[in-house]
């Protein structure tokens, strides 16, 4: 966050290399808030605070990779996700190494029943991905194009919705949910 252009820098490698994800890893103070609040982030995919725990690092790349295989594995062996709503950066820096963590100690365990190394591998290859939204319009996104595959939702209460924050946009997109799926636990 020291360099004044690195925003720049991310804009032009996007222009460039539009399927890399760029993440921005930053310390957590105010000023970074709101400098990042001031900026254009529309090339950065992620931005992240650094709290010093370096679980945040393989989060990063779960989330990524989630991100890219969700499509494929939900259609091909019908793959489960967890959608994570929330719009705090310092918030979901420090929840989704925790999620990722339980996700992926619970596919092992799963994965010790395999018969075979490759059975084994299959069923971590079949764990719940997990999906990260960061505004309402992002939550239904990811629920429509999914439906069948939300094996639960982790929401935040206030965020933005409809290019406002609502501070009661979690309760809102919960009923919502419900009355697509009233068994989907939120």
């Amino acid at each position: 966050m020291d360099d004044a252009d690195m925003f720049a820098t991310a804009r032009h490698i996007k222009e460039r290399y539009a399927d890399i994800p760029f993440v921005v890893l930053t310390p957590f103070s105010k000023e970074v808030s709101k400098r990042l609040a001031k900026e254009d982030l529309s090339a950065v995919d992620y931005v992240f605070s650094w709290l010093g725990n370096s679980d945040l690092l393989l989060a990063i790349i779960k989330l990524i990779e989630d991100a890219m295989n969700v499509e494929q594995d939900t259609e091909s062996v019908g793959v489960q996700i967890i959608l994570l709503i929330e719009d705090s950066v310092r918030f979901y820096s420090s929840a989704l190494p925790t999620l990722f963590k339980i996700v992926l100690e619970e596919s092992k365990e799963f994965s010790k029943e395999a018969l075979n190394g490759h059975q084994r591998m299959l069923r971590m290859r079949g764990r719940p991905k997990i999906m990260l939204a960061r505004t309402y319009e992002e939550a239904v996104e990811i629920y429509t194009k999914y439906p069948n595959n939300i094996l639960g939702v982790i929401s935040d209460m206030s965020y933005t919705h409809e290019g406002e924050k609502d501070p009661l946009a979690g309760y809102h997109l919960a009923k919502w949910l419900k009355q697509k799926d009233k068994w989907l636990p939120i």
